[in-house]
């Protein structure tokens, strides 16, 4: 039986997915992605993975209706009245015919996620935000996704070099804005109170530092964020198609202070630095309780 990992979002998101979908594959060796919804809707810069790092996948495009089906009787079922009935009971029927739909439930640990490996499910849709997903193979996820120096711009390698060379604790900051203002769930989670708390922090810990600033609202860090000018950088140049190397170069910084956002989460678990300072929010949603989200040893405030 051949199980279906769903692709959607952004490129943090995508490889989220693309972590649990090699695990899945190492359970159910017959497990196939799709990438219809991205295909549909093109999230942020649409399908990356495979542009950025080479990787491929296994796809059966002939069970993409049976994606459009069991997604639209989802979201049917979440209504009210006799549809909504319908849709719920097609859905339990679709589970007893083992071509059923795994949400996701992200306020259940990991450890206690037997619904995903042991129930007999077709399709899996989630975000599975969580290197505990992927944890046995992180040697290879590593592998996987590396970045080209040679695909970034002169502006980025000149930094990449900067990075490498420092005699300073060098520190990415991540602030997300842009569509997180117009979403309740995300929004102002990782506040100036939190960014000042987090700088606060390193800078006590380290008499020499300098902060690289990523974000979508550059003007807004240099109004709401104090630093001197001689210890911050403000990375303001890759845009759209570029942006991941925004991901590459936090990733190359000493230490992190990263957003709720996947993008800046993967740029902190793909820093190698073995002594890294790792600072993230404590909760990821205000409306979900994400809970596998921020590893134990990363810093939560």
């Amino acid at each position: 039986m051949r199980r279906i990992v769903l692709f959607q979002n952004g490129l943090g998101n995508q490889m989220f997915e693309y972590a649990f979908y090699l695990m899945m594959k190492k359970h159910f060796p017959d497990t196939v992605a799709s990438t219809y919804i991205l295909s549909r809707r093109k999230d942020h810069n649409g399908l990356e993975l495979d542009n950025l790092f080479g990787v491929s996948w296994d796809e059966a495009p002939e069970l993409d209706w049976l994606v459009r089906f069991c997604r639209k009787c989802y979201y049917l079922s979440l209504s009210e009245g006799i549809i909504a009935f319908g849709a719920r009971q097609i859905l339990k029927l679709l589970y007893f015919l083992h071509l059923g739909l795994c949400l996701e439930r992200p306020e259940i640990r990991c450890q206690d996620s037997s619904y995903v490996w042991k129930r007999n499910y077709r399709i899996y849709w989630g975000g599975w935000m969580s290197e505990q997903w992927f944890a046995s193979i992180s040697d290879e996820i590593r592998r996987y996704f590396l970045f080209d120096e040679n695909r970034c711009s002169i502006q980025t390698r000149n930094l990449l070099y900067e990075l490498a060379n420092s005699d300073k604790e060098t520190v990415s900051i991540h602030i997300r804005r842009g569509d997180y203002l117009k979403n309740y769930q995300y929004l102002d989670i990782c506040d100036e109170a939190y960014y000042q708390k987090a700088i606060n922090m390193i800078s006590e810990k380290f008499p020499e530092v300098h902060f690289y600033i990523f974000s979508d609202d550059i003007n807004w860090c240099r109004e709401n964020l104090e630093f001197s000018m001689e210890n911050v950088t403000y990375v303001n140049w890759n845009h759209e198609t570029d942006s991941w190397q925004d991901m590459f170069l936090m990733s190359r910084c000493r230490h992190n202070i990263i957003a709720n956002s996947s993008f800046s989460w993967w740029a902190a678990w793909l820093n190698s630095n073995s002594k890294k300072i790792v600072i993230c929010p404590r909760k990821y949603s205000k409306t979900v309780n994400l809970v596998n989200v921020m590893p134990e040893r990363w810093i939560k405030i």
